[in-house]
């Protein structure tokens, strides 16, 4: 059976979850890693030097500058990533018309002394125009900040995770405190791994996990969406099969989500966790009934 004592209608439920949605689990202080992103200019230092020294040079000075770099780079795969990241472009791969430039092979050929691939992709880079921007930018480094705080929107999107993940483990510390407390002997973890008490030999990693005397009693898993989509639902089925195999091994899961995704276009998946899952809480429904549910649990044993 769940834990959540308080069990209003699903309609009720839907009602209070959404009331108290936290848009996003991102602070504005956080909303840009500008820490992060100096610490990339300044380890990217010794090739901004290089390619300012082929600033004003002619296109063939520009490409066999480019070459020589790559030719001499003990980390050639950095150099590939700096040419590219000042472009806007990151990843493993360049994509054009004209045919697809993979970075890996790219690395292995110049590192094993070929250096017509190197030259190669350096008349790649000055078509695409690094040539064009190094000769027009006021200052590189401006340039480069401002390429890494665009590219800031992607790396969001696990910040967004990390920093809700953050959030759910301070309460589930707080509330492995009060156990504590309470008298019990209660030890925390996260990125647990544990095995289904069954034949079949699989695992599940869990976000955080609760020990009462060594013996596993409770687990947390910790997400946010920002925006709808397929992959709530796709976790809600996946987290109703968790939670049947964990109750039946005696151990009680508890799914805590957050995020604007949940307001209007989630409403029927939230309507099908709460009806599937029940010990499912948004953050301020995790501070106000999940310690004294967990509490509850620790002194029945009952799942």
């Amino acid at each position: 059976m769940p834990i959540r004592h308080h069990q209003p209608p699903t309609d009720q439920f839907v009602a209070e979850f959404q009331k108290t949605i936290v848009p996003s689990a991102i602070p504005s202080s956080e909303f840009i890693d500008w820490e992060g992103i100096e610490e990339q200019i300044e380890a990217y230092e010794p090739q901004i030097e290089a390619i300012l020294d082929l600033k004003d040079v002619s296109e063939s000075e520009f490409v066999e500058g480019l070459t020589d770099a790559l030719m001499h780079a003990d980390d050639t795969r950095k150099w590939i990533d700096f040419y590219f990241e000042l472009l806007g472009e990151r990843g493993n791969k360049y994509s054009a018309l004209e045919g697809v430039w993979k970075f890996y092979d790219i690395q292995r050929s110049i590192d094993a002394g070929d250096r017509q691939t190197a030259h190669d992709l350096a008349e790649t880079l000055q078509e695409i125009g690094l040539q064009y921007l190094v000769d027009e930018s006021a200052d590189v480094r401006d340039h480069f900040r401002g390429m890494l705080v665009g590219m800031e929107s992607h790396a969001r999107k696990n910040r967004q995770g990390e920093c809700f993940e953050d959030l759910v483990g301070d309460r589930i510390r707080e509330i492995a405190d009060r156990l504590n407390d309470a008298g019990y002997s209660v030890e925390m973890d996260d990125e647990y791994v544990t095995e289904y008490n069954d034949e079949s030999g699989q695992q599940k990693t869990v976000d955080f996990a609760l020990f009462e005397d060594g013996d596993l009693r409770l687990v947390v898993e910790a997400n946010a969406y920002k925006v709808g989509g397929s992959k709530p639902s796709e976790i809600r089925r996946s987290y109703n099969h968790v939670a049947k195999r964990m109750r039946n091994d005696d151990i009680a899961f508890v799914w805590i989500t957050d995020g604007q995704g949940w307001a209007k276009s989630l409403t029927n998946v939230l309507r099908q966790s709460y009806d599937d899952i029940t010990d499912l809480y948004n953050l301020e429904q995790a501070e106000t009934h999940l310690p004294e549910d967990v509490e509850r649990f620790f002194e029945t044993r009952e799942v």
